[in-house]
């Protein structure tokens, strides 16, 4: 998908920018705080992506309709900030969704991708913290879910044998990876490495606001406090619960009972 051409002029300034942080040569440049948050639509690559999509069926999975039974939105732990997003656990039932036996994203396609460059794979994963010969098995833990919410990660983008971390808001309906703390670690329409935000902070917003964007429902996943063998996800065409294990074989997935639910008030949730 190009991005439309106001777009696309806004993530050349700020790729721009992002490098002029940095050092030069191959690496992670970080980005400072208190920066411009870039908005990312659910399907759009954003600036200088790593690989080409590897999202199945490259759109948002479809809203459930009247028919389909709906799930309450996440809940766990909400802090609500009026400085910035509010905190849920990676491991909160109901943070993701996807279907059953489907994966959103294909693994193999991002390890083929990466293979066919070996110095971008070397930059992927300097990036994600593993060694290149592991990044094979790092992608296969990872877990394809599609995101309920908008959510503030940091992301990374790649140009010319340089890495910059720029933030990001994700839309909701954004396929992405999650590692067993529940934390998205891939995006699925850009190849991109994620990270959690820099801070909670930004002096503005650049990209295309989509219909349904609220600041203060902007989400940030923390890690959860343990490994987990599994997420409790929403079924999207169904609205069922399913639980889907850990790691890129949605084989395994299966309907589970609705999740207990705490007292905090979660953040809104659909579009």
């Amino acid at each position: 998908m190009r991005i439309p051409t106001r777009t696309s002029g806004t993530a050349c300034a700020l790729m721009a920018a992002l490098l002029m942080a940095g050092c030069g040569g191959p690496g992670v440049t970080r980005t400072r705080m208190g920066e411009e948050v870039f908005l990312l639509p659910a399907t759009a690559p954003g600036p200088d992506f790593f690989t080409a999509s590897t999202a199945v069926g490259g759109t948002p999975p479809p809203a459930p309709t009247s028919a389909t039974p709906r799930q309450p939105p996440p809940a766990g732990r909400a802090v609500p900030s009026p400085a910035g997003p509010r905190a849920l656990s990676g491991a909160t039932p109901g943070l993701y969704q996807g279907t059953a036996h489907v994966a959103d994203c294909d693994v193999g396609r991002q390890i083929a991708h990466l293979a066919a460059d070996p110095v971008r794979a070397g930059a992927f994963a300097a990036t994600a913290g593993v060694p290149r010969t592991r990044l094979p098995r790092y992608l296969r833990a990872l877990t394809p879910v599609v995101l309920r919410t908008d959510t503030r990660v940091t992301s990374h983008a790649y140009h010319d044998r340089q890495v910059a971390a720029y933030q990001a808001v994700l839309q909701a309906g954004t396929a992405v990876l999650v590692d067993d703390r529940g934390v998205p670690r891939v995006r699925c329409a850009c190849g991109n490495p994620l990270g959690p935000p820099s801070s909670d902070r930004g002096v503005g917003v650049r990209g295309t606001v989509w219909s349904g964007y609220r600041p203060d429902q902007v989400v940030v996943v923390t890690p959860a406090p343990r490994a987990v063998t599994g997420l409790t996800i929403v079924d999207v065409r169904t609205g069922a619960w399913i639980e889907r294990r850990t790691g890129d074989d949605v084989r395994r997935d299966r309907v589970v009972t609705t999740p207990a639910r705490t007292t905090a008030r979660p953040p809104a949730v659909g579009r």
